[in-house]
């Protein structure tokens, strides 16, 4: 599949994040995508993946630091990884209200494998 990143810092830091991953199916694609699409997510990326336990924190989204674009992506990468959601806010019309929107339809493609 071909990937379109944003920029090469992008691109860079998603090879990075899925170096330190156990597995790189899908669903670790996926999220190492939107982590390192987001700049405050991925500069908080122990907030939100653990890479010992090989699992999102969901309480990442509760953190100070978050902002409304970062808790789109961070919403929108918890919910491919396991389908989690905690309110309200996980609707297609609310996470893809998003300078990210292209972006974040990329990483579902890479979720679910879709190839164009």
């Amino acid at each position: 599949m071909n990937i379109e990143f944003k920029d090469s810092e992008h691109e860079q830091l998603y090879n990075e994040i899925c170096s330190k991953m156990k597995y790189t199916d899908c669903y670790h694609k996926a999220v190492a995508y939107l982590l390192s699409l987001d700049t405050v997510c991925n500069k908080h990326i122990k907030d939100l993946f653990d890479f010992e336990e090989d699992a999102v924190k969901h309480d990442g989204l509760e953190k100070e630091w978050q902002t409304g674009t970062s808790k789109k992506t961070t919403r929108l990468a918890y919910n491919l990884w396991n389908g989690y959601s905690d309110d309200s806010y996980y609707s297609v019309a609310d996470i893809f209200d998003s300078c990210y929107a292209k972006y974040y339809y990329q990483a579902v493609k890479l979720r679910f494998e879709i190839s164009e």
